[in-house]
């Protein structure tokens, strides 16, 4: 999905919903796309606390239609740490 979080324009940017210097996380439910006028309005500051709503609840991907670019052909140095995940 390209569209804004906030407004549902195109979205350029990606906004952490609450803030990291707020104890945000970098995490599939923190993070939405965000049209560049909104993620700039909105800066440090949280959706409610602009009288925002979220179009939609943010959530890891499901099913099979993503996929993580570039994870067929690994970089070699990334081995030692990718065969510890599996």
């Amino acid at each position: 999905m390209n569209r804004c979080a906030y407004c549902g324009r195109h979205a350029t940017t990606i906004d952490h919903v609450l803030p990291r210097s707020r104890g945000g996380q970098d995490s599939w439910e923190n993070l939405v796309a965000a049209c560049l006028k909104c993620n700039n309005v909105k800066s440090d500051r949280t959706p409610a606390e602009m009288g925002w709503e979220l179009r939609f609840t943010p959530a890891p991907p499901r099913g099979s239609a993503w996929a993580v670019r570039g994870s067929e052909k690994a970089e070699p140095s990334w081995e030692p740490y990718l065969s510890m995940a599996a």
